[in-house]
């Protein structure tokens, strides 16, 4: 299994590894799963993300066909997993606001996304108080914010909050391979040297900093909830820890 790659140096993504059912009642739950054909899967998940367009979203929102049960009258109950979200916080030449990015957490929290990605920092201190309080709201309501430290020596936000996961970049070349830091605010490296991001025209980019090192730490949280969805932030950042390849390794 690999990390999705993406270009996030800018951005936030957000990953929602819960299921959604539609129409589905709990009797209908129990009842027998339907084989969906590959054609059946594709047209679901294509018209699913035809309305993204319309509202400036990207394609690729990595919904996933579950399952399927037999509804009522011929009908069919379809279950997905929708497992990756970017929200869009940057207009042209990759420029915006801070208030726009509080705006993008704030909705990515509301949705109760698992994990979010924010491979940014700001220095603004008017925007500090503001980006603690949505970083402890995320905290206690079981969404994780993982979050890169600032490339430079210098007071940046939210990577400093206890209540993130904070990330700098090792300059190693396995995307499995991170480690704890025994002397924080920044909690772990992960892989951010010469890594290869997608870019504009389906050309690639590549690009060094803690940016990139962020999303590797994030997709190891998301694949850690995918198998205990029960772990708060803290017990995710427990295991993180004890996993890491400087502390008791993967293998």
């Amino acid at each position: 299994m690999k990390i999705r790659k993406s270009m996030l140096a800018a951005s936030i993504a957000a990953i929602s590894l819960a299921g959604a059912a539609t129409g589905a009642t709990q009797s209908m739950m129990a009842a027998p799963v339907v084989k969906a054909t590959p054609q059946q899967s594709a047209a679901l998940v294509a018209a699913l993300l035809a309305p993204h367009a319309t509202e400036g979203l990207d394609g690729d929102h990595g919904y996933v066909l579950a399952r399927e049960h037999p509804g009522q009258a011929g009908t069919k109950i379809s279950r997905l997993h929708h497992t990756f979200k970017g929200v869009r916080v940057l207009g042209s030449g990759n420029t915006g606001t801070g208030d726009l990015i509080l705006a993008g957490l704030e909705y990515a929290i509301e949705q109760g996304f698992n994990v979010v990605n924010m491979s940014l920092s700001t220095t603004r201190r008017r925007f500090a108080e503001l980006l603690h309080e949505l970083a402890d709201d995320a905290y206690f309501q079981n969404t994780v914010l993982v979050a890169s430290a600032h490339n430079m020596p210098v007071e940046s936000y939210p990577w400093r909050f206890s209540s993130v996961i904070s990330v700098g970049s090792h300059e190693g070349t396995d995307s499995w391979e991170w480690y704890a830091n025994p002397t924080p605010p920044v909690e772990f490296f992960a892989r951010g040297v010469d890594i290869d991001v997608a870019w504009f025209g389906g050309s690639t980019l590549c690009c060094t900093g803690n940016s990139f090192a962020a999303p590797h730490i994030a997709g190891l949280s998301a694949l850690v909830l995918s198998k205990h969805p029960g772990l708060t932030p803290f017990q995710l950042k427990s295991v993180l820890y004890l996993t890491a390849s400087n502390t008791g390794g993967t293998e």
